[in-house]
């Protein structure tokens, strides 16, 4: 009976401390540095805010700003050539709510950017890269300046929202479930989506588009092409149509 009751004892221990610690302030804002290897594509998830910021010389490095006791629980490993910065605090639902974290990462090349939950990204800059992907599946948004000398590969499910700026060569994808993309000011010579999304999407294709539209979603080009327009396939209410 005794051992039993030092059991009790230990557990009630246990989850006590627990709980203090989901309870304990968030501490002030810092920004903490982290040098790291070289990578060329990015993962992020969870409530993080990524600022894409392309600098050789800064290679690898990322810079975290957050509330400093939730730093430490903000894990940034790099594998097989990908950062991938996870927010591991499990006590989001007792802490407040109103903070942010913010991680700078700074690269000389990105090949593929990955956002899951409620993970955003925005760009200090313009970003010089050659062949780009973009997998959206998050709750949040972002916005991209971009300039690709061959082609961008976007893929988005969820309510994502991408809005993209810039040059490339071409953009070729799939917007799908209730995400929707605007591309109105991302200058492509050619432009092939398909659209699975309620919700309008906007492109800008200088010689062609291809498009084939499987929602209620209409699809708007800024100009005519020069080349070819092709509504491939239209298996929804949507419509390719050119904008105002």
């Amino acid at each position: 009976m005794k051992n039993w009751f030092y059991i009790v004892i230990l557990l009630v221990a246990c989850s006590k401390e627990k709980r203090n610690d989901c309870l304990t302030s968030l501490g002030d804002v810092t920004t903490v540095e982290r040098q790291l290897e070289t990578f060329t594509k990015v993962y992020a998830e969870d409530r993080i805010k990524l600022v894409l910021i392309q600098d050789s010389s800064l290679d690898g490095r990322i810079a975290i700003t957050a509330p400093g006791n939730l730093i430490p629980q903000i894990k940034s490993d790099v594998s097989e050539g990908q950062l991938r910065l996870e927010n591991t605090n499990t006590c989001n639902f007792v802490r407040s709510f109103d903070y942010s974290i913010v991680v700078k990462v700074y690269f000389k090349n990105l090949i593929q950017l990955d956002l899951e939950s409620i993970a955003s990204a925005s760009t200090e800059d313009t970003l010089h890269l050659s062949d780009f992907a973009i997998y959206h599946s998050a709750l949040s948004d972002i916005e991209l300046l971009l300039n690709c000398s061959n082609h961008i590969l976007i893929k988005t499910i969820n309510s994502a929202h991408t809005t993209l700026k810039g040059r490339a060569k071409a953009i070729r994808g799939s917007i799908e479930e209730i995400s929707d993309l605007d591309a109105r000011s991302l200058v492509c010579e050619e432009v092939l989506i398909d659209s699975h999304t309620p919700l309008n999407c906007y492109v800008n294709g200088t010689k062609g588009l291809f498009i084939k539209i499987y929602n209620s979603g209409n699809v708007y080009y800024v100009d005519e092409p020069s080349t070819y327009k092709d509504l491939n396939e239209k298996l929804g209410e949507g419509d390719l149509l050119k904008l105002n």
